[in-house]
């Protein structure tokens, strides 16, 4: 679908180039160049097998659209729940809170058919250990529903996991009248990395803000160039193989010993010592190279320590805290009664038989000093008085029992931290080691979980940074580790230079030459494009973006961006805001979904908004629609500012809206008005019967305010919009307007002051019931206020919003 050159702002990416790259194999278009070259024959066989050796497998994979994504035991999604898709051209946007489950959507996608994803690729091993949803029992499943062109029933790839290791999963393809078949089986692999149709907001970073090389691959990738780019390495490692003499091991030893003695790591301090004596000890370095060797890890043994402490089990604490407070309400409810007075009658006749028992022949009463005589048949009738107000007694007994039992139940949960702690840091301990003195059962119960939070939240703290410390050695350990090995090898690989490295460097040069032509001839339609896109997402940005070029080879390859700033030249990467990153990420990402060679017909794209500024979500918001022209795009967002944007702008969308409940019950609706979704919340409070009153008494009018905000943000921005005032200005005037009124004097006057007036021209519109209603939510937002009938409230709520949003 080529677009001229001066086509309108709103037209959509060129597409394709002209020629079909598909046509012929890159190997093939190399032998005829080298056809018609002065190569000598050996350099060209040298070229050609390297070639061969890294050919690879693609355009397997047939074109296929989402149709549906069912996730149960998942990352955020407990129970199973179904994303439905319309499997064709269009614009989905998936909202949601933070931590709704949204973007487990996202990475089932990407895992279902890669086995992978890419947010947790370098992260640590809790990251990959805590794939799995805590609150399902179950073994957890994905199912991504494709519609695969040619078939007339959509099939299905299943990917399930037969171990607590995310990579111990298998995946297998379903289609209609057919065999399931393990899906590496059908080598889709290659079209996966090269057309790649996922897009995570931490990717968007890693495009920019990582090595220029690795800019350089995500672009590279979309051209279809992995040959050349494959042959251009397997000719710089033989090139490395043959220029590698026995004698560079002695020349580059100093270097690494410097690098070693650099290195704040116990191993590099022990390869320091194997390799500095007069004869180094290779088998030593060699045993510390591989991890096969001890080596002094005091230092790696106390950060593993500290990885591993845990603080208080808060949840055994709270049970326990629970069972004191019923033990301490069931003796409350007892204190006062004839039970109690029993007992307390009870121990009295027992201290006045032991006080006769010892004192046999007195005549005396010990307590009121008079004469009657505490003989032996006055002992038998109060002990048979004694056993019968026990009986009564015995509840208060039990009550009494269960009351020192919850308490040592707490008090025995308060143990110290481990002795190897300094004490500074066992500090944090003291509060909660204080509970085990804590006489009163109401205080400690009262006292009890938050002094564990806290000893538990240092654990936590000690814990990560411990972790990141041992992650910050290891990287420290990684460099230096490659560097020994890389040493250790041309140590013993004694070898003088080969012959073939004169011909192996000729095949490099010729070879970097063809690369550059035909790179650039494949890169410009696409090149076209990203200027285009480029054009939308720069929404006020005086950054204006030149020709993309792809420049270098091997470690020297990167991106080279055209950047001017008020028409002046500047470093792109220096000048640029990180929203403009972003923007910039997604101008050099978005071309290859129009590839014709590119199978996949969607494209899912997780947090794109971040960092953007409101005039480029619009540019954003265009671009999208653009796209969804010809593509199935489905966006997870958790920004507010993206669906409400395609709103103002008209352009077509569909949204989803995806919530999560208790135990991560995730639920997947239609919603696109955040008025409705606020009054909706608000119904569901009110039907929860066994919510106490005063609970819903709190929350409701914050519900009910929340559905006002949203409803007056809609005349707010139009009339801001209408001013011709910057959308940063707007979000500006919109986020110091904390108060209704203040949003209602937006929406009436475009002005934040006039509040006054606004509620005085609300009463004259719509009565005094009107303006006691936003009073009455604003006051409901900070303490408990009374009303008669929830059901009457929402509805009143629901009648104001539908006439502010009118203003």
């Amino acid at each position: 679908m080529p677009v001229p050159a001066d086509s309108a702002p709103d037209a959509a990416p060129a597409g394709p180039p002209d020629h079909d790259p598909s046509a012929g194999t890159l190997t093939h278009l190399i032998a005829e160049r080298l056809t018609a070259s002065d190569l000598d024959a050996e350099s060209r066989a040298v070229l050609l097998a390297a070639f061969e050796d890294e050919a690879p497998r693609r355009g397997r994979m047939p074109g296929c659209y989402l149709q549906s994504v069912t996730v149960g035991g998942f990352r955020g999604i407990g129970r199973t729940t179904r994303l439905p898709l319309n499997p064709g051209p269009g614009l989905t946007l998936v909202t949601g809170r933070n931590g709704s489950g949204k973007s487990s959507f996202a990475e089932a996608v990407e895992i279902a058919l890669t086995g992978d994803n890419a947010r947790w690729r370098g992260r640590s091993d809790i990251w990959r250990k805590s794939w799995r949803n805590l609150h399902h029992g179950q073994d957890p499943q994905v199912a991504v529903e494709l519609r695969i062109d040619g078939d007339s029933e959509p099939a299905t790839v299943l990917r399930t996991w037969h171990g607590d290791d995310v990579a111990d999963s298998t995946a297998e393809l379903d289609r209609s009248g057919r065999t399931p078949a393990p899906l590496p089986d059908l080598g889709w692999q290659d079209d996966l990395a090269t057309y790649r149709p996922f897009l995570s907001y931490s990717e968007l970073g890693q495009v920019i803000g990582g090595k220029p090389s690795e800019m350089y691959d995500a672009v590279a990738s979309i051209l279809g160039l992995e040959q050349l780019a494959a042959a251009d390495k397997r000719l710089r490692e033989l090139a490395r193989e043959d220029d590698a003499p026995a004698k560079a091991a002695k020349a580059e030893l100093p270097a690494l010993l410097a690098l070693l003695d650099s290195t704040d790591d116990p191993r590099a301090q022990a390869a320091h010592a194997a390799l500095s004596g007069r004869r180094p000890d290779l088998v030593r370095a060699a045993e510390l190279a591989a991890g096969t060797g001890a080596s002094d890890e005091s230092l790696l043994f106390d950060l593993r320590r500290r990885a591993t402490l845990t603080g208080p089990d808060i949840e055994a604490v709270a049970t326990a805290v629970t069972r004191l407070r019923e033990a301490v309400a069931s003796s409350d409810d007892l204190r006062g009664t004839s039970a109690e007075d029993a007992l307390r009658r009870a121990e009295l006749l027992a201290r006045a038989l032991t006080h006769h028992r010892a004192h046999p022949a007195l005549d005396t009463c010990p307590v009121c000093g008079g004469t009657a005589r505490l003989d032996e048949a006055w002992a038998r009738d109060a002990a048979e008085q004694e056993s019968l107000l026990r009986a009564e007694a015995e509840q208060v007994l039990t009550a009494r029992g269960e009351l020192d039992a919850a308490v040592r139940a707490v008090r025995d949960l308060a143990v110290p931290p481990p002795g190897w702690l300094p004490s500074e840091i066992a500090e944090a301990w003291n509060d909660w080691l204080r509970c085990r003195t804590v006489s009163d059962p109401a205080v400690l119960a009262s006292l009890a979980v938050a002094a564990a939070q806290t000893a538990a939240d240092a654990a936590r703290i000690i814990r990560q940074e411990a972790a990141a410390r041992l992650a910050d050695q290891d990287d420290a350990w990684r460099d230096a580790a490659r560097a020994l090995a890389a040493w250790l090898d041309k140590a013993h690989a004694a070898e003088q230079a080969v012959p073939r490295l004169a011909r192996v460097k000729a095949a490099q040069k010729w070879l970097k030459a063809a690369h550059e032509e035909i790179r650039a001839d494949r890169m410009r339609p696409i090149a076209e494009d990203a200027q285009r896109i480029w054009s939308h997402l720069r929404q006020q940005s005086n950054v204006a973006l030149g020709p993309v070029r792809l420049g270098g080879s091997g470690t020297q390859r990167k991106v080279a961006l055209d950047v001017t700033v008020d028409d002046i030249d500047a470093p792109a990467l220096g000048v640029m805001s990180q929203g403009e990153l972003h923007a910039l990420a997604l101008t050099l990402f978005l071309p290859r979904t129009f590839l014709p060679e590119n199978p996949f017909r969607f494209l899912v794209i997780d947090d794109p908004v971040q960092s953007m500024d409101p005039a480029k979500v619009d540019g954003l918001a265009r671009v999208l629609a653009l796209l969804a022209e010809h593509r199935q795009v489905v966006v997870f967002t958790h920004d507010s500012r993206l669906p409400q944007a395609l709103k103002y702008l008209r352009l077509p969308a569909t949204v989803l809206t995806v919530d999560r409940r208790e135990h991560s019950a995730v639920r997947v609706r239609s919603g696109d008005d955040p008025v409705k979704q606020a009054l909706y919340d608000a119904k569901a409070l009110a039907k929860t019967r066994e919510l106490p009153g005063d609970v819903v008494a709190r929350v409701l009018p914050g519900l009910c305010r929340t559905a006002l905000e949203a409803a007056l943000l809609e005349p707010a921005r139009r009339r801001l919009l209408g001013t011709g005032m910057p959308h940063t200005d707007i979000e500006r005037h919109i986020a110091k307007a904390r108060k209704l009124t203040e949003l209602a004097s937006l929406a009436l006057y475009g002005a934040a002051d006039r509040g006054g007036e606004a509620m005085t021209d609300l009463t004259r519109a719509y009565g005094a019931e009107a303006t006691d209603h936003i009073r009455w939510c604003n006051k409901g937002t900070h303490e408990a206020v009374p009303f008669a009938d929830a059901e009457d409230i929402i509805r009143r709520t629901a009648d104001l919003a539908k006439a502010v949003r009118a203003l």
